[in-house]
């Protein structure tokens, strides 16, 4: 779904269910210690059983297709749910109709990466480094001073330029997509997979993407493969994954066990609100109080390899009070805008649905600016004030916008609260 990632961003969805598709591990609920990551930006992964079902299937109803190179495979009639192979194609894939997509976390206890050096690329992929463009991250889990592999996230890109998106894991993968019906599975090569696709609705510009998928095993190593890209170019879509698969299986299965990692300083920590106030780096950038009403819900203070920061949550009702402090990264600075630029800024300038009315070039940062503190005014903040109403929700004006200070960055997801009371908050924070 790497493809498919800038078309999933510009779907419109209520405020609610929009934080609990896309909000990233930094805006995330805390109700768990475990870190939360997400293979995608809009993130489809599916749930256990269904993944369960997905890779038992193929081996109750995989037929007898083998297909050898240079060779014409032969075609079992597909299943009414199926897409039949093309005759361009190496090796035999039916694509299944996925039916659906399920949105859900992937927790990973003490969760470091570490990318693949090029011994270790040649080593878990060893016959598709010859043939395409390969990077890879290891995501590692670790207790104590511990780690073991939880699974390799890659991307090949072939000489036309089409990214393959791959996961690698010890005995079981995480699936995006389930089906509703049974599966009619391929087999390459001696190798049960199976395969799908899934077809996006039209966006606004008239645009329908497709994505292909396919799981296998090797051996007790599990890949998943994922390719997607706009509807015109499907034909060109299939043939590339059907060849990657084939160069997979060919290459046998990868040794996932060539790496050494090394656990690097880890904290993921819920603390009290007077514990969050004593922290030595960010809690004097906390408010000193929040409007009346709100209560302390949570806060976490977390330290990874991506960020160090601390969290803390005040709820009243619907409404909420997120708070994020971290130290300013190579990311974050593009999203920086002078309160000059008020097309970086203004939602009054982007009518709802923004999907339609936000440029591209604009789209992140008009989601989520940050001005520098000597900077802001009332008026930026009530820039960034709008008010929409949900299904069952209650009313509450709501904002989101990040403050520097420093090397410090505050950044805020706010609802029911004034743009008065924010800048006030703000004002009085450490300079």
């Amino acid at each position: 779904m790497k493809a498919y990632n800038e078309y999933m961003n510009k779907i419109l969805v209520s405020e609610t269910l929009h934080q609990r598709l896309v909000s990233s591990p930094d805006n995330a609920r805390l109700k768990s210690r475990p870190i939360m990551i997400k293979r995608y930006v809009a993130v489809f992964a599916c749930l256990t059983v269904i993944l369960l079902g997905v890779l038992t299937i193929p081996q109750l109803m995989q037929n007898n297709v083998i297909p050898m190179p240079g060779e014409t495979p032969s075609v079992s009639q597909p299943s009414e749910n199926a897409l039949a192979p093309d005759a361009a194609s190496k090796y035999t894939l039916y694509f299944n109709k996925a039916d659906f997509q399920v949105a859900a976390n992937i927790a990973i206890l003490g969760h470091f990466v570490q990318e693949l050096t090029v011994d270790e690329l040649n080593a878990v992929f060893p016959a598709l480094v010859n043939t395409r463009t390969v990077t890879a991250t290891a995501n590692f889990q670790s207790d104590e001073n511990r780690a073991t592999l939880f699974n390799i996230d890659a991307h090949a890109v072939s000489a036309a330029g089409l990214k393959t998106y791959i996961q690698i894991g010890p005995g079981a993968v995480v699936l995006d997509y389930g089906f509703d019906v049974e599966t009619k599975a391929s087999n390459v090569l001696g190798t049960p997979v199976t395969a799908g696709y899934f077809e996006t609705n039209s966006n606004s510009k008239g645009i329908r993407n497709i994505i292909y998928f396919a799981t296998f095993k090797l051996s007790d190593v599990a890949y998943y493969v994922e390719l997607g890209g706009a509807e015109t170019e499907k034909e060109a879509l299939k043939n590339e994954i059907s060849e990657l698969i084939g160069l997979l299986i060919k290459g046998g299965a990868g040794d996932i066990n060539v790496f050494h990692p090394v656990v690097p300083e880890l904290r993921e920590e819920r603390i009290n609100l007077d514990e969050a106030r004593a922290d030595v780096d960010f809690g004097a950038y906390l408010p000193a109080e929040v409007p009346a009403g709100f209560v302390f819900e949570d806060a976490l203070r977390s330290i990874n390899q991506e960020r160090d920061a601390l969290f803390v949550n005040w709820r009243k009702g619907t409404g909420y009070i997120d708070w994020h402090v971290s130290i300013l990264n190579d990311n974050d600075k593009t999203r920086i805008t002078s309160i000059a630029d008020k097309k970086n800024y203004d939602l009054s300038l982007y009518p709802i649905p923004r999907a339609d009315s936000v440029p591209d070039d604009l789209w992140e940062i008009v989601d989520n600016p940050i001005f520098l503190s000597e900077e802001i005014t009332l008026e930026a903040v009530q820039a960034r004030t709008y008010e929409i109403m949900d299904t069952g929700d209650e009313s509450g004006l709501r904002m989101r916008f990040g403050v520097l200070y420093g090397d410090i960055l505050v950044e805020i997801r706010v609802k029911g609260a004034s743009a008065e009371a924010m800048f006030d908050i703000l004002q009085r924070i450490k300079k």
